[in-house]
């Protein structure tokens, strides 16, 4: 009976301490769940790339020009310059100013930016200069190193601006006027931001400037010959036309037969002719028919079959309508008053 009551007792105290022990844990237990701080952690969606909306242009629309990387498109309708982001489709028309008439305008080379040129129509022989920002919309008046605004002044009323050509780096440009007699002027804008007459010439073609050297390239096409300002390079005795200079200042130029390109070199000026690239073409072509864009790409166009070649690749490209440019990422092209983008790549 002593032994039974024992058994009993401790049954009673192992009862006590196994609910204890669980009554302690499930307190401890319930203590720490409710104060752990559960995150959740969400992930992002991933984001469907921005359609990239349809740009349609007046069938009215003249001067139409792509901006170096494609991102805006600008042209004339109604002597208005209107500048369209390609990007949201959003528009804007950049103001003239009071008894003055847009003239001219030019892309940079770099920048979404562009140069603008207006007549005073008071005063014609004074070209005011403005630079246009496409990202802010802001047109202002660039000045030289005195603060007074930057003009040009033609030796005659009925000049007109030819070509400009820009270095951002160098800040720098030079201006071709286009006289009566098949004469130009060319004017350079130095660092001093004085613009002044440095030659006149006959037959004067394309220009060019190199985006580390403070020289301008440019083809006498009287005598089919590139020549270089206040610099002793030339290409001999070769009749040759122009085409650009590219981002690491090498210059590219057509060798000529019966007026037509036949073959393409290419390098820098530092260097001798020999030691320059060549690129001979299967059959002579029209100079217009040749592009090079400013990363050194060199396109055949042929407009006929609406294509493109890339000479060193061999790379086809076909396109619709009007090419309009060949940016290092895109062909832009006009058809039936829209915007046509294809990659290169």
């Amino acid at each position: 009976m002593k032994a039974l009551k024992l058994i009993i007792i401790w049954s009673l105290i192992s009862l006590l301490l196994q609910s204890g022990t669980f009554f302690l844990a499930d307190k401890y237990y319930q203590k720490t769940l409710m104060n752990t701080k559960v995150t959740e952690e969400l992930v992002p969606k991933k984001q469907e790339p921005a359609k990239i909306p349809a740009i349609s242009i007046p069938t009215t629309a003249t001067g139409i020009q792509v901006s170096f990387d494609g991102k805006y498109l600008a042209y004339y309708d109604n002597t208005k310059l209107t500048v369209i982001n390609c990007l949201t489709g959003k528009s804007n028309v950049v103001s003239t100013e009071k008894n003055s008439e847009q003239l001219y305008n030019k892309w940079l080379p770099d920048i979404n930016s562009m140069v603008l040129c207006e007549r005073d129509l008071i005063k014609k022989t004074i070209i005011n200069i403005f630079t246009y920002n496409a990202d802010n919309g802001d047109k202002q008046v660039p000045t030289d190193t005195n603060n007074r605004d930057i003009k040009l002044t033609l030796s005659n009323s009925k000049d007109t601006i030819g070509d400009i050509e820009m270095s951002t780096i160098m800040s720098i440009f030079y201006i071709k006027t286009v006289k009566s007699q098949s004469k130009s002027d060319i004017f350079n804008n130095n660092v001093n931001g004085k613009t002044v007459p440095i030659f006149t010439a006959k037959n004067i073609g394309n220009i060019s400037v190199f985006p580390h050297k403070p020289f301008l390239a440019y083809e006498d096409s009287s005598t089919n010959a590139v020549k270089i300002t206040n610099n002793s390079w030339n290409l001999g005795k070769i009749k040759a036309c122009l085409f650009t200079t590219d981002n690491e200042d090498n210059m590219y130029v057509g060798t000529l037969e019966n007026g037509k390109v036949k073959k393409i070199m290419y390098g820098s000026i530092d260097k001798s002719i020999d030691k320059w690239t060549s690129l001979v073409l299967d059959a002579p072509v029209d100079k217009k028919n040749v592009i090079v864009n400013k990363n050194g790409g060199i396109y055949l166009n042929n407009s006929m079959e609406g294509s493109i070649t890339n000479l060193v690749s061999k790379q086809k490209i076909i396109y619709t309508g009007n090419l309009l440019r060949i940016t290092d990422k895109k062909v832009f092209s006009l058809e039936d008053g829209t915007i046509q983008r294809i990659d290169l790549t």
